[in-house]
């Protein structure tokens, strides 16, 4: 083993964002299983001792979901703790290879045996050196941007220019220059949820309509926005400043579209970046960005368990993230795959999908190439409705005073986003109910006719791919806290492990009542849906 990481040592992706990332990626390398993960086709086996239920499930089972027969919360937990171990596990990374083969391999201790690894090929963006330095100092950094453009190996020295970006961008005041630009705090009222809500599940009455609702990643648009208009100047660099301090801006990660800008940038926090604006006038900068493009494989993850018919329902979630909340959803998903695969062949009406896509940090690479992949086999046309689920059990935490994130004692805001379906609907409001999951809004699409594109999100989840290119019923759940896209933190304290084996047993449910409902009934849009009570 020592001569193997010695080996390793030699390698530049070692050079991580995390410290310990590779380590614990290694880790899960080893300790997964078997497989040639480039091989479409790829077999897995089980080679971890889980203390999972493994007797089989009857009929009744099928009816009646049975909470004790589930993995536990402590292994949800262990496996949450590994994530947050492994770190930022950007698209086509070792970090999120090495997840992508533990989770296959769980899928087949799961008893889940057609297991396959789909590859998608990609324009990967990665750096392992982003630096900031003023007079040969080196600067606090809180992070780079992904996918912004590269400098050489010494990076670029520039003077700098502060721009305001609710202006149109000035060609000749950015030429040759760093650009200094505030990354806008942007709050809206959680009524913007409710506009679209077609039920909402919130006995507790934990919100109101015209409570605050701001995060990080409301943003996302404001920043692609700006390097898109700097990427037709002749600026040299940008650095973006987060309205927050240094210990809430680390490791912010965002925007993910995965398209490549011209121009590198990185993030600072509020306070780096007001010394920043009050250099004088002239005062260089050193930024240092030098990255890689390269055409990269990275794979899904698609598993089937038989049902009593070839039509198909998905359980999905995606595989890339940047801590262990992001996303914990396929960890649930071995669960609700160990309990359906158990059953008897006959008790589930549709065969069950198991799909972990890769590519939600790229742009969504991964759903668009199954959809290319399976454009012509008659895959697509026997799935009749797809579950996505994203970061369980988030818990609330709002910045105090000094901008540092403390917690609220609260849930996080959950949305579930499905079309104007009443069956959709409905079961997706029943899922909240019986998982008692804290404020949910059961939402209609935010942007119904968008094309998912950087502008053009039709909701922001993974599963709006499959709706936006394809149209298919998709029922997404996701939370959307503070520290959502930022590596190198601990979510373990910020999630409720309870609420996370609740939901995974609700989902299960789900999965087999959505399986019963009629193909037409789960393609038909509706003018109004009939609201559900408490």
């Amino acid at each position: 083993m020592t001569l193997l990481f010695r080996w390793l040592g030699h390698f530049p992706f070692l050079k991580t964002v995390t410290g310990t990332g590779v380590l614990a990626a290694l880790t899960m390398m080893l300790a997964a299983c078997g497989g040639d993960s480039s091989d479409h086709g790829s077999e897995f086996s089980c080679a971890a001792r889980h203390d999972w239920p493994s007797d089989g499930l009857g009929v009744d089972d099928a009816r009646h979901v049975d909470a004790n027969q589930f993995i536990s919360v402590d292994q949800l937990k262990q496996w949450h703790r590994e994530l947050d171990a492994l770190g930022l596990r950007d698209t086509g990374g070792p970090a999120e290879d090495a997840y992508i083969r533990t989770l296959a391999g769980r899928l087949d201790c799961a008893g889940v045996r057609d297991v396959v690894l789909e590859p998608v090929t990609f324009p990967r963006w990665s750096t392992t050196d982003w630096r900031l330095t003023l007079n040969g100092e080196p600067l606090r950094v809180a992070s780079y941007i992904p996918y912004s453009g590269s400098t050489p190996e010494h990076g670029v020295t520039a003077p700098t220019v502060h721009v305001d970006i609710t202006q149109p961008v000035d060609p000749s005041t950015v030429a040759g220059r760093i650009v200094l630009f505030d990354v806008p705090n942007i709050t809206v009222p959680t009524r913007f949820f409710l506009d679209n809500a077609m039920h909402v599940w919130d006995p507790l009455s934990s919100f109101s309509p015209d409570e605050p609702y701001s995060r990080p990643y409301l943003a996302i648009d404001a920043v692609t926005r700006t390097l898109d208009a700097l990427g037709d100047t002749e600026a040299v660099g940008a650095i973006g400043i987060l309205q927050m301090p240094y210990e809430t801006a680390h490791g912010s990660y965002f925007p993910y579209d995965g398209i490549i800008r011209r121009v590198p940038a990185l993030y600072v926090d509020r306070d780096l970046g007001e010394q920043l604006k009050g250099l004088s006038n002239g005062t260089e900068l050193t930024l240092h960005l030098p990255a890689s493009v390269a055409d990269t494989a990275t794979h899904n993850v698609v598993a089937m368990i038989p049902g009593a018919s070839d039509e198909i329902t998905v359980i999905h979630s995606h595989t890339d993230g940047t801590n262990g909340l992001e996303d914990n959803g396929p960890d649930a998903i071995i669960g609700i795959a160990q309990y359906l695969a158990r059953l008897p062949q006959s008790a589930l009406p549709r065969t069950v999908m198991v799909m972990f896509s890769s590519g939600h940090f790229a742009g969504g690479v991964g759903i668009e190439g199954f959809l290319r992949q399976h454009a012509d086999d008659g895959l697509l046309d026997r799935i009749k409705s797809i579950i996505t689920v994203e970061h369980l059990g988030a818990q609330r935490w709002e910045p105090d005073g000094n901008g540092i994130l403390q917690p609220t004692g609260l849930d996080e805001l959950a949305c579930f986003f499905a079309p104007r379906i009443q069956s959709l609907a409905d079961a997706a409001y029943h899922a909240a109910e019986a998982a008692d999951a804290g404020p949910v809004i059961i939402s209609a699409p935010l942007n119904p006719d968008a094309d998912a594109s950087k502008h053009e999100a039709v909701w922001p989840g993974e599963g709006q791919y499959f709706y936006s290119h394809n149209k298919m019923s998709d029922a997404n759940y996701i939370t959307g806290p503070n520290y959502l896209l930022n590596w190198g933190v601990d979510t373990v304290g910020k999630t409720d492990f309870q609420r996370v084996h609740s939901l995974m047993v609700a989902f299960t449910r789900m999965v087999l009542d959505l399986s019963k409902v009629p193909a037409e009934d789960l393609t038909t849009l509706s003018e109004t849906i009939e609201p559900m009570a408490p």
